[in-house]
């Protein structure tokens, strides 16, 4: 998505992994909304959102047109989600006054003619009143804070995610897209930023107001609809007249620090993914939260920018969404490693511009080795709670994923399949069939293998590996026997690679396991050595911990970690389920640096918080077996 976070480049493991920063502060707890219209028996094809802020009362006055046609015969009625704000009025395509029927998360508008497809109309709905968001260490919503204003349009405790309703009535499913506009009128001393290109500035020295009218011609999903206000200086690139930074004046100097390889990065996925998809802007706009990837405005939270380009990780990710997941859009939020798994390959992808070594030590230390210390072992198909949508399975296992496929089906084949899937899927949505069918079709092989068992399966391989080897002729024979011992029910198919060396020659052999017990015998011209197993780490397994069999998982694995109360006061408690044993804890503050560490033994799982000041902060848990995971805390 959306958000994000994760471990530093700088940050060695064990250190807290910074993703959690984009996790709910309860990943059980949640506020269900719902969609207001099951059947979308309409299609929207623009969203004219002009809107007023009020920062002194924490006020937005607006009116949204919303054009839409149907997708049935005899459509009479429609439902758009609006979640808070209160409706004064509901015109129809300017001739006057409809039915209309406001609930808690939506509103329901009645025609008096019905219509049909082919038709079109425009509905005009006024609202206003304070917006919703998810409160205190939240994430979706719109925030008014001391010097900036802003909306973030993906909810982290909600389900569904899609927050566009907060700021403007619509269908608001990933699956619809539709053009979007706003006209965001502020105090004159102040900058709005949208989606979009900038149409025009108006200034009213009447009122002491600007109106703000930035156009996003091409659909877009409304979770990436968005605006942001606060005193912005707006910088243009150097490389590239296109690209934007919306920042605090104060920070300028920094901006200029941070921001230096955005050009790189752009020339960088333009060449392997396809030419930039929108023929509008592309910003980074400072935010108080963040990273969100609002479309063409990629709302970057503010102490990334510090003068380092520490953070180009995070820049990377949030890029790379403009092509996964505003783009080609996953189909249903249960798809979200689509987007999300995408963008966090995407980092080890700009890491590559440096060398292979630094993709390499990227993808072990940054990616796969923090999912396989998480524990988890859910399907990366099957999120169902707002930590699991959010989880190391979606970020980590995802981005594992695709560097995984890439080495089976290699370079060539991987970059071309991606290509194809975007070609195919650009400005619409996608499923994970999609992603399968397009790679086979470019391979000419079935590769459900690999879905069935590395997307749809359960947890990751632990191999138990033996060799010995025996001299024959003038050659040795090699034997490899393996066994999948992991307590998961997957049987994970895969080939596996062997480097057999000798004293003066080394030979890479290749076993094609799909089985939970096996035994191959490989012949080379020399005398072995040694047997080192996959080494270009190129298979996600616990093999990559250099700890035997790796973190050792409770039956059924782990859940997510949990610290209640949150936000807390003067103590908080952590809830683990699956880990009964003694833990360490450690209180990270939003740089990395340790404040402080509990030995929890036993029932006593409470950390003492006095002395605290109030933020937020990171906590991480590291459980017996070598399992670790990290949770946010709001100490208030």
């Amino acid at each position: 998505m959306f958000p994000l976070l994760m471990i530093m480049l700088a940050a060695p493991l064990p250190g807290p992994d910074m993703r959690a920063m984009d996790r709910p502060l309860d990943p059980y707890g949640t506020g269900i909304l719902r969609y207001s219209d099951a059947a979308h028996d309409f299609d929207v094809m623009h969203y004219d959102v002009r809107v007023q802020v009020f920062p002194q009362t924490e006020i937005l006055e607006c009116t949204t047109f919303v054009t839409f046609t149907p997708e049935m015969a005899g459509l009479d009625r429609i439902r758009l989600d609006l979640l808070q704000l209160a409706v004064t009025g509901v015109t129809w395509d300017g001739t006057g006054p409809i039915s209309w029927t406001q609930y808690d998360d939506s509103l329901e508008v009645e025609f008096a003619t019905p219509m049909d497809p082919g038709d079109t109309a425009t509905v005009r709905v006024e609202y206003s009143g304070t917006p919703w968001n998810e409160g205190p260490g939240g994430f979706g919503g719109f925030y008014f804070q001391s010097y900036v204003f802003y909306h973030m349009g993906v909810g982290i405790s909600t389900l569904p995610p899609s927050l566009g309703r907060v700021i403007f009535p619509c269908w608001d499913h990933p699956s619809d897209k539709a053009s979007v506009e706003f006209t965001v009128t502020v105090p004159d001393t102040l900058y709005a930023v949208a989606n979009g290109d900038l149409v025009s500035k108006t200034v009213n020295s009447t009122d002491a107001t600007a109106s703000y009218h930035w156009l996003q011609p091409q659909p877009m999903s409304t979770y990436l609809a968005a605006f942001a206000v606060s005193e912005y200086t707006v910088l243009q690139d150097s490389t590239y007249d296109w690209i934007y930074y919306f920042v605090y004046p104060w920070e300028i100097d920094d901006a200029l620090g941070s921001f230096q390889n955005v050009d790189l990065m752009m020339d960088r996925f333009q060449s392997l993914y396809a030419p930039y998809p929108w023929q509008t802007k592309f910003s980074y706009v400072e935010t108080p939260g963040g990273d969100m990837e609002h479309l063409t405005q990629v709302y970057h939270i503010a102490f990334a920018i510090n003068g380092s380009t520490t953070y180009d990780w995070l820049l990377a990710h949030e890029m790379s969404h403009h092509w996964w997941g505003n783009c080609v859009t996953e189909e249903e939020w249960s798809d979200v490693w689509l987007s999300e798994g995408f963008a966090t390959y995407s980092e080890a992808v700009w890491m590559e511009y440096y060398g292979q070594s630094s993709y390499d030590q990227y993808i072990l230390n940054n990616i796969m080795k923090p999912y396989l210390y998480s524990g988890e072992t859910f399907p990366l198909s099957a999120p169902s709670t707002p930590g699991e949508l959010w989880s190391y399975t979606t970020y980590e296992k995802g981005a594992s994923v695709l560097h995984m496929l890439r080495h089976v089906i290699g370079d060539d084949d991987f970059f071309a399949a991606l290509a194809e899937y975007f070609d195919h899927h650009a400005y619409h949505t996608a499923t994970t069939n999609d992603l399968r069918d397009h790679v086979e079709n470019i391979t000419g092989e079935d590769i459900d293998w690999f879905f069935d068992t590395w997307v749809h399966g359960w947890g990751y391989p632990v191999y138990d590996l033996d060799y010995e080897w025996e001299q024959s002729g003038s050659g040795w024979d090699v034997t490899v026997d393996l066994q999948q011992v992991q307590t998961t029910p997957t049987i994970f198919t895969m080939p596996l690679e062997f480097s057999i060396h000798g004293s003066s020659q080394d030979s890479l052999v290749v076993m094609w396991n799909d089985q939970a017990v096996q035994s191959q015998v490989f012949s080379v011209p020399f005398q072995p050595q040694s047997v080192v197993f996959d080494p270009g780490n190129k298979v996600l397994s616990t093999h990559l911990l250099g700890t035997g069999d790796g973190p050792q998982l409770p039956p059924g694995g782990v859940g997510t970690l949990r610290l209640a109360p949150n936000p807390a006061h003067f103590s908080t408690e952590v809830i683990w389920s699956g880990m009964d044993g003694s833990m360490e804890a450690s209180l990270f503050d939003l740089a990395g640096r340790m404040l402080s560490s509990w030995e929890l033994t036993g029932s006593e799982r409470v950390l003492d918080l006095s002395g605290v000041p109030s933020g937020l902060y990171l906590v991480t848990v590291r459980g017996e077996g070598g399992l670790r995971q990290t949770a946010k805390l709001l100490v208030r």
